[in-house]
């Protein structure tokens, strides 16, 4: 008796990989999270390849996750796609031609919705794109008797409305410097990845070796798990916005935010000997703090001149809470998010600390 072993997180990529190369092919442009990831795969899959390189059978152990784990992050699968279309007749070849093949081609299903402009949120580009969200579903290794593994798809498909409109994404309103980049289709009929022309930061007018020093730079953070929240829009819900997108990058639990008002604290023998005569407590559960165990903290800076740290999971339960909330300040009638001792993070004011604004504040 003979069986198909495949594996899920290798077959969504290829899925994506196939979408992907069919949006370029049609003008699009790949933003957010799937080029970042893109980049960090590609450069652990380089250092995997350096691992192996004398002796190439071990390849077979790409997918195995115990094995090199110091380049997992080789096997990074992206959650959807974003893409972005200048010309609405690319973008229904894309809906229309290159997707309806690809779910008759793997048996697969698909949805496509129109998305309101005030569920679109969280895109800049407003009322001068339509918005889509894409959904595919497929089973892997169908059978007469299995209905085989349920995986899904989802695209998030931007569609230009207006005549020459210069623009690309992240359309002047970056959220983190990770999300910098664009894919593109390039003369060879592949595709680049490079830095947005249209990031809203001090990058777009650089000259060329400077703004290749600050790639450099952006990315060596990335590869390392630090990024810095750039998103300086000025709006009277501006913080909700930024407290919801600063509260998805935590939840990845695979980026420290470094220009922000609090930090996750690495307990080095260094900080445990700092802390061990002093004691403090959690604000949200009201236990203890032990630095010697293994729960990770969180550092509140809302206020230099005393100290407030507290569980992270207390912190993400708590930071969860006070964006929902909305709370408003009845002396500017903007929305804010305030810290346990009710002191304000201020996330629109944290692009200042920036390293890509350092120079344009001094």
């Amino acid at each position: 008796m003979s069986s198909t072993i495949f594996n899920q997180l290798k077959e969504i990529r290829a899925a994506y990989s196939i979408l992907k190369l069919a949006g370029i092919e049609q003008n699009g442009i790949i933003f957010g999270g799937m080029v970042r990831d893109e980049i960090i795969a590609t450069h652990n899959k380089s250092l995997f390849d350096d691992h192996i390189k004398s002796d190439r059978d071990l390849y077979s152990k790409f997918w195995d996750e115990s094995f090199h784990p110091e380049t997992i992050k080789r096997t990074k699968v992206p959650n959807d796609m974003d893409i972005y279309f200048r010309d609405n007749n690319d973008a229904q070849k894309f809906i229309d031609q290159d997707i309806q093949n690809f779910i008759k081609m793997y048996n697969g299903k698909v949805s496509v919705r129109n998305v309101r402009n005030s569920r679109a949120l969280f895109y800049s580009a407003g009322n001068s794109c339509t918005h889509k969200k894409i959904t595919i579903v497929m089973r892997l290794g169908r059978t007469i008797s299995f209905r085989g593994h349920r995986i899904q798809l989802n695209i998030d498909c931007l569609i230009n409305n207006e005549v020459d409109y210069p623009y690309e994404p992240p359309f002047g309103a970056s959220d983190f410097t990770c999300n910098l980049f664009v894919m593109v289709k390039n003369s060879s009929s592949q595709y680049d990845i490079r830095l947005s022309n249209n990031t809203g930061t001090p990058l777009d007018t650089l000259d060329f070796f400077s703004k290749k020093k600050l790639e450099l730079k952006i990315i060596d953070e990335m590869l390392h798990g630090r990024v810095e929240f750039i998103r300086n829009i000025i709006s009277r819900n501006a913080e909700y916005i930024n407290g919801f997108r600063i509260m998805k990058m935590i939840m990845k639990r695979e980026y420290n935010i470094t220009n922000v008002l609090f930090r996750d604290i690495e307990k080095t023998e260094e900080i445990m000997k700092e802390n061990e005569e002093t004691s403090s407590t959690c604000d949200i559960c009201m236990s203890e703090i032990d630095f010697k165990d293994d729960e990770a903290l969180v550092e509140i800076l809302t206020n230099k001149h005393h100290k407030n740290i507290m569980h992270k999971n207390c912190f993400i339960e708590y930071f969860q809470r006070e964006i929902t909330r909305r709370y408003v300040n009845t002396d500017t009638s903007e929305i804010e998010c305030r810290c346990s001792r009710r002191n304000s993070f201020n996330f629109k004011d944290s692009y200042k600390h920036s390293f890509l604004y350092k120079r344009e504040i001094e």
